[in-house]
């Protein structure tokens, strides 16, 4: 059998156990880091577009954006690992599941050959 769980207010709850630490990024040096992609999207004012919705739900901005970071975490010697709630669809939404996900294969290829335009 399969087990989910969702926490609800993570922040709230590491805050109050004493669980956030804030301190200088060079000691995450040569450190995996775990990161709500979430919850770190939706942290980045420069994200915060209110034209996104029309334009499809992404902010113009967000891919290079998103280069950027995952450029200062390379260079501060870090390495994310980006977690994602996940949500299996339901049978009524295959087919749309079946063609997102052939287009997000082809995005992530285009991607690792250095082909940003096209992804």
């Amino acid at each position: 059998s399969r087990f989910t769980m969702r926490v609800r207010h993570l922040q709230t709850h590491l805050q109050d156990q004493g669980l956030v630490y804030t301190g200088k990024l060079n000691e995450l040096r040569n450190v995996h880091v775990g990161v709500d992609a979430v919850f770190w999207l939706r942290s980045i004012q420069a994200l915060k577009d209110p034209f996104a919705d029309a334009l499809g739900g992404i902010p113009p901005g967000m891919f290079g954006f998103v280069d950027k970071e995952l450029d200062a975490f390379k260079e501060a010697g870090i390495t994310p690992l980006f977690v994602f709630q996940g949500v299996a669809p339901g049978p009524q939404h295959s087919m749309f599941v079946s063609r997102m996900d052939h287009q997000m294969d082809m995005a992530w290829n285009y991607l690792a050959q250095g082909e940003k335009s096209s992804a």
